[in-house]
């Protein structure tokens, strides 16, 4: 018995120094509801990327743009929809500085928020074994929803998804209390690139801004196009100019149906009119 415990404690911290002393990958899958009113759930694979002090929560889509931008010079084109795709998030330990990226389509511009709102954690009695990891539940709030997460000790790893941190030990799985969000990690992998090749921002705006550009935006999405910018393909590969006003209304219908964002307390109410 002693024997099986020695050697249970010697390979949690060949684990532990394994992950600590190199670059590793964990990867969530969010379950989410694009609306407050959904029926259903879609999933989004991210990746948690870590290089010593500094991670990067983005989902594989963005991870995938973020290095062809360095080989190439510029990224793939953004999504019309600023919430649930667009979860990025970018956490230095040593500065101790939570950035969430916004990236405003069409326009193709990259913004930055400092996440200001500190997360208070009440850790729990409970246990549960998730996958094979043993975790503990703890309770907390951020963008005016409670959160409830469970993480491990046998992961000693202040981190977890999206904004998440400060727990003792990687957070395994973390649901709102609503059922709008639920990550879960599904798996951890060596992080294989050389960088964790971060975007660019052009500048860090606060929330205020932010609600101002998605509102500018979903009042006049093709505001940086002209006439002509926008073309249709039909069956035989032939072109033609669009409707404009029938994209627009494509684009902020689109908008209206996938407008629950994680941020609750930061949520614009769009207008049909």
């Amino acid at each position: 018995m002693i024997r099986n415990i020695k050697n249970h404690l010697l390979l949690f911290v060949m684990i532990s120094c394994h992950l600590l002393g190199q670059k590793s990958s964990f990867i969530y899958e969010l379950k989410y509801k694009p609306h407050t009113d959904s029926i259903r759930l879609d999933t989004i694979t991210y990746y948690l990327d870590r290089d010593k002090d500094v991670s990067l929560f983005r989902s594989a889509m963005f991870r995938k743009s973020d290095s062809l931008a360095v080989k190439r010079g510029y990224p793939n084109g953004f999504d019309t929809e600023f919430n649930n795709k667009q979860l990025y998030v970018k956490k230095d330990a040593k500065e101790n500085t939570v950035l969430k990226y916004v990236f405003i389509p069409i326009a193709y511009s990259t913004f930055a928020i400092k996440i200001n709102e500190k997360l208070e954690w009440k850790i729990l009695p409970e246990k549960q074994t998730i996958g094979k990891y043993l975790c503990q539940k703890a309770e907390g709030s951020y963008g005016g929803r409670i959160w409830n997460a469970w993480f491990t000790s046998e992961v000693p790893i202040s981190d977890g998804p999206y904004i998440f941190n400060g727990l003792p030990g990687l957070i395994i799985k973390i649901t709102d209390d609503q059922g709008d969000y639920d990550f879960e990690l599904v798996q951890i992998k060596d992080f294989k690139w050389k960088e964790l090749y971060p975007a660019k921002y052009q500048k860090l705006i606060s929330w205020e801004d932010f609600q101002k550009i998605q509102t500018d935006f979903y009042n006049n999405p093709l505001s940086t196009l002209k006439k002509g910018d926008i073309l249709n393909e039909d069956a035989s590969g032939n072109l033609s100019e669009a409707n404009h006003r029938d994209v627009k209304e494509s684009i902020r219908k689109n908008i209206r149906s996938k407008n629950n964002p994680i941020e609750l307390n930061y949520k614009v109410d769009f207008k049909t009119n």
